[in-house]
């Protein structure tokens, strides 16, 4: 028999065997097998349970072919049926659900990862996953510092540690800014750039931390502070961003013809594409022509 019949076999037997002998005839059988209904300790998923390469088989086919379907999600379950305990196919679960907008079961789904890991090093990648969906997707600045500091605790405080691809203190220091709480976000950005000193590297080299680290300096009127951060980006990073920021700041002190300076650098910098690539930063503060008119017609009143 082919291997794809029987995998489409094993497939449809699982399906049915998920699924409730007095319901089958009142509910679609994709509702039969939501996890929510599901009963994992039942003695069907005690058998499978040590199979666990077969769970993995069913969570990486709908991982990889089948986002973010419903049945995406249908299979993962089955995959939860035959490993139960495996955090990282919840983590898969909530990531299906938040590609499909449904962003409340996403966290809900989410947190569950994080609540039934007891291995330290899986929990700390569901939980650097989380600071930086709860971010980023989300807007949830409070959970995303509580999930920062779980990992400082879980860590050893190891300041250097990465979140989904970005610094965990970035994105602490970018919640404590989204809050209004500047000072809090300057020490969390400045805790980041002494443990790069200690390892020997320039507290300067990290874009955002020295960019949002200015921001906050501006918004406590801390100007002179702010305009060293802001002029070292522009000779080493220049962007549309970052000469927008000088604007807004000279902007802020009266200084009208620097500011129409650095705003016509913005509008350069712009047209020449040296502007924010970066997808998740680019919602927050990308730079956009609408944004340069607008301080524009505020510098000409």
């Amino acid at each position: 028999m082919p291997l794809k019949t029987i995998q489409i076999s094993l497939l449809l037997g699982l399906l049915w065997s998920c699924s409730d002998p007095d319901e089958k005839q009142h509910r679609p059988l994709v509702h039969q097998i939501n996890l929510e209904q599901i009963n994992l300790d039942s003695p069907l998923f005690a058998k499978l349970n040590s199979k666990t390469s077969f769970g993995e088989t069913y969570v990486d086919f709908s991982y990889n072919y089948m986002q973010t379907s419903l049945f995406k999600r249908h299979i993962n379950t089955i995959g939860l049926c035959i490993d139960p305990d495996n955090s990282e196919y919840i983590r898969r679960y909530s990531y299906s659900y938040k590609k499909a907008g449904e962003h409340e079961k996403a966290i809900k789904m989410l947190d569950l990862s994080i609540d039934s890991e007891t291995d330290i090093s899986e929990k700390l990648y569901n939980l650097d996953y989380a600071a930086w969906s709860y971010l980023y997707f989300y807007r949830d600045y409070k959970n995303t510092i509580a999930s920062v500091d779980k990992i400082m605790d879980l860590n050893g405080n190891d300041h250097s540690f990465s979140c989904h691809g970005e610094s965990c203190l970035l994105l602490k220091g970018q919640a404590h800014y989204r809050l209004g709480q500047f000072e809090k976000a300057i020490a969390v950005f400045e805790t980041f750039q002494n443990n790069e000193k200690q390892q020997g590297f320039d507290p300067m080299d990290n874009f955002y931390i020295v960019f949002y680290k200015a921001i906050c300096q501006v918004e406590l009127q801390r100007y002179d502070e702010a305009k060293l951060n802001f002029t070292h980006l522009i000779s080493e990073h220049p962007s549309a961003e970052v000469s927008f920021q000088l604007a807004k700041l000279y902007f802020h002190l009266s200084d009208f013809e620097k500011a129409k300076i650095h705003l016509n650098n913005a509008q350069k910098a712009l047209a020449n594409g040296y502007t924010f690539k970066e997808p998740y930063f680019e919602r927050f503060d990308k730079v956009f022509e609408h944004h340069i008119q607008n301080l524009s017609k505020k510098i000409n009143l």
